[in-house]
Order: structure tokens, then sequence, then C-alpha cells
């Protein structure tokens, strides 16, 4: 019973998304879950891009939606600036989305191992070679495969215990992370245009992060908020201490009737320097692939699931599973979308120090525009034409102490692009290439007078 092709750890949406498709493909997989699966249900924004819908190889039901939206508006601290960035999407039934990606696994052949708990890899010759598992039974067991996906969340059960002189096994600290609150409640108002996600930018309310109401109906919403985990622990903030203090009964909660709360930590970092080593692979928030400005992670674990198990089919088609067989993950997941995240923890650095002051300030001079926030947001970066810098510049000269900040992220921002760009083919020359990843951080935070402590360990 414990010897199987692929192990796949956790059943959220990486985990059985990966685990579906490793099915399809022929592979025998097992998907083991710490909860019984009637219990899988992931805290969240629940809100997902509907590009992130389109480009899943099966199609969800439509009872998985709570609500279409159009876009989100962005709110400065003061509330006197609005802008309105057009997206479609979709808020999710969490609960609903995860029963129906675990049963489409199941139906496509996957074993499902409910209520075991992971206890850790097992190591044999330099390659994860299975999982330790305690059964219901409270009796444990060794699960065996040719390769071992770790999809069990932000707590890494598999990737956090993998020797830390892998690269794969680099540890969240809490610079890497926000610490978010948010409850799912009933309110006795029409929640004005629900079709649009609201996000608000508060240092008082949320120090290094911001705060959010996405409707889910005409009266019910998900509202929450999320801390800079750095702040959190230099200043010991809480965000449900927060919640409770500047949302639990405002104008924005009025009649509030609790459906659900919960809370967690959302990494929001540049990728790991390898999602990979011999037998071993990471996906969702596992790998830390969750956006690191909007917080968003249902979309990118989708993704990495996919992009994951396409690197699993090919091992197997070669024999191949070694770190180096497996490194086109690392590739392909960086093409597709971790070069853009690198870039957008550029981004989220800068805006981590902005005052309430400055943000109201930048967003009133418009120092971007809503498209210029959307295209920074979906594609990293700003495609700029000889006008269009040049109405930038202008828009600069009103705000100069945000306006150089701006400059600056804009600058770290190309430059880490192009040593992404230049990611190592194999993992030989990783160690170089991670170095000059390092200094270029080193430079950044130095000029926006922050410190990082991954900084000092390397």
């Amino acid at each position: 019973m414990g010897n199987f092709d692929v192990i796949v750890v956790g059943a959220g949406t990486a985990g059985s998304y990966a685990s579906y498709l490793l099915a399809k493909a022929g592979l025998n997989v097992a998907l083991i879950e710490m909860k019984r699966r009637d219990k899988v249900f992931k805290t969240t924004g629940d809100a997902i891009g509907i590009h992130h819908i389109e480009r899943m190889s099966i199609k969800p039901p439509s009872d998985v939606y709570a609500i279409k939206y159009e876009g989100a508006e962005l709110y400065s601290p003061d509330l006197s600036i609005k802008y309105v960035v057009l997206g479609k999407g979709f808020g999710l039934d969490m609960a609903k989305w995860a029963q129906w990606l675990i049963s489409e696994a199941e139906k496509a052949g996957v074993h499902i191992f409910d209520n075991h708990k992971v206890q850790g890899p097992i190591i044999e010759n330099g390659a994860v070679s299975g999982v330790r598992v305690l059964k219901p039974d409270g009796s444990a067991e060794d699960f065996r495969a040719k390769v071992v996906i770790d999809a069990s969340g932000v707590g890494a059960v598999v990737r956090s215990r993998l020797p830390r002189e892998w690269w794969v096994s680099e540890p969240l600290l809490p610079e890497d992370v926000s610490n978010a609150y948010r409850e799912i409640i009933q309110v006795d108002y029409e929640i004005e245009k629900p079709e649009y996600i609201k996000i608000y930018l508060d240092t008082n309310i949320a120090p290094g992060g911001y705060w959010w109401l996405f409707p889910k109906s005409s009266n019910t919403m998900n509202i929450g908020l999320g801390l800079w985990g750095k702040l959190s622990e230099e200043n010991g903030l809480n965000p449900r201490h927060n919640y409770d203090k500047y949302l639990a009964n405002s104008q924005y909660t009025r009649g509030r009737k609790v459906i659900h709360m919960g809370g967690g930590i959302v990494p929001t970092r540049r990728p790991l320097p390898s999602l990979v080593a011999n037998g071993f692979l990471a996906a969702g928030d596992a790998a830390v692939t969750v956006n690191p400005v909007h917080g968003g992670g249902i979309g990118p674990a989708l993704l990495s699931a996919e992009l994951a198990s396409k690197t699993v089919i090919d091992a197997f088609e070669k024999g191949d599973f070694t770190e180096r067989g497996l490194w086109r993950y690392n590739i392909e997941y960086l093409r597709a979308y971790g070069i853009k995240q690198a870039m957008l923890d550029v981004f989220r650095l800068m805006l981590q120090t902005l005052t309430d002051d400055q943000l109201n300030k930048g967003l009133r001079a418009r120092l971007l525009t809503e498209d210029e926030v959307l295209e920074i947001s979906e594609r990293g970066s700003l495609e700029l034409s000889f006008i269009d810098k040049l109405k930038i510049g202008l828009r600069l000269m009103r705000v100069p102490d945000v306006a150089s900040k701006l400059r600056l992220a804009l600058r770290y921002m190309n430059e880490v692009k192009s040593l992404y760009e230049a990611y190592p083919e194999s993992p030989s020359v990783l160690s170089s290439w991670y170095g000059k990843l390092a200094s270029i951080y080193r430079e950044y935070t130095g000029r926006l007078g922050i410190t990082l402590k991954w900084l000092s360990n390397t």
C-alpha cells in the first residue's frame, strides 16, 4: 500500500490539482492530507483572476463561484482618492472549491489518504524517497515514491525538514510574510458595487500591508487585514487585535453576523532559490508562490501545480528524478510567473517604507495611473514609450520624496528582472547566481533604509 510513483502532501488547491494532472497522465499517485477530506478549507481572501481559471485543464462547476468580480477599487489612507483597476475574476466558495478538486483527483485515480499526518521526509542517498506518515489509528507507516511534491501550505511540512544546505529548504523569515486575519460576515446593508473588491491602504490599521473588503454577495463579505511580519515581530503587532480594534465594529461591518473567522501566515516574498531537490518538488504556498504585493495565492498555486506536474511527467519519461532532472520546473516557473514575483517583491519592499502621508500624496498626484498599477501587478514591470516616460517624469515632479522611492524601486525591479532572466540552466552555478541576487538586495535595501535578516546570512 505504501509504494507509489508520486506522493503529494496536502490536499489544498496546489496538491489536489497536481494529483489530478499526474493521475490523468497515468501515474500512481498518493494524496496525503492531515485533515478529514470534508474539513479541507483554506482561509484566504477567496479571490482569483479569471485567467487562472481559463488556464485550468478542467472546468469548475458554477457552484464554486460565490460572485463574479469586474475589478478592484484601491483607496488612499484618507479615503480621498480611489483608483479603479479593471480585471475580471471570481470570489470562490473555498469549501466547495476544495471538495470539487479533491473529488476530481479521486475520479482520476488518485489514492486519497485523509486524516493522515506527514511527520517528515524519508531521505536516502541524498534524495527524498518518501514520507513518514502517522495514520488515524496512531501507527506510523513509510510511504515511498520516486517523487514527493510538498503542497502542504505555508508550513511546508516536508520542505522545511529537508537538510539546510539544500537550496529548496530556505526558511521563511518574518520579513518574508504577512500575518493575516479575516472574517466572512453578513451585514445589515447593501454593499455598494459588490462586483468590485475593495483594498484600503492604511498603515495604522494594516502596517506594511493593507486591509480588504471582498464582497461575496450583496450583503456578505470577506473582510480582513494583513500586517508585515517584520513589523509584527519587532512591535508585537497582531492582526486579530487590529481587526477587533479598527474593523469589527466599524461602519463597514454594521449588523455583523460572523459566518467564519480565521487567520494565518501568507508568504509574500521573492521565489525560493530552487523549487526542487533530488526526488522532490514544492508547489503552492509550500513553494512561496504568492503574489508579494496583493497576497493572492490561489492562482499561483494552480500554476505551480501545473508546471510541477509537467516536470514530473517528463521525469518519468526520462527516468531521471534527480535535482538536475527536475530543474526545468525552476526555469518554467520563473518564465511563467517567478520573474514577475521577484520584481513585485522589490516593489513590495518600497511600498512598506511609505507613510500614510506619502501614500496620500502619491495617489493624489497619480504617480502611477490605474493602467500602470494594473501593468505592474499583472506583469511586474512597466513597458514604457518615450511619451509615457515623459508623462511619468512630469507626474513624479509633483511629489519628489515619494517619486525618488518609486524611481528606485523601478530601477531595482529591472535589475532583478535581468538577473532572474539569467537564472542558471543547472544547479551547479546556483551559488554564484544567488550571491549576485543578495548583492542587488543588499544595495537596494540599504538605500531604502531597511534591514533584512536573510542578507546577513548570505
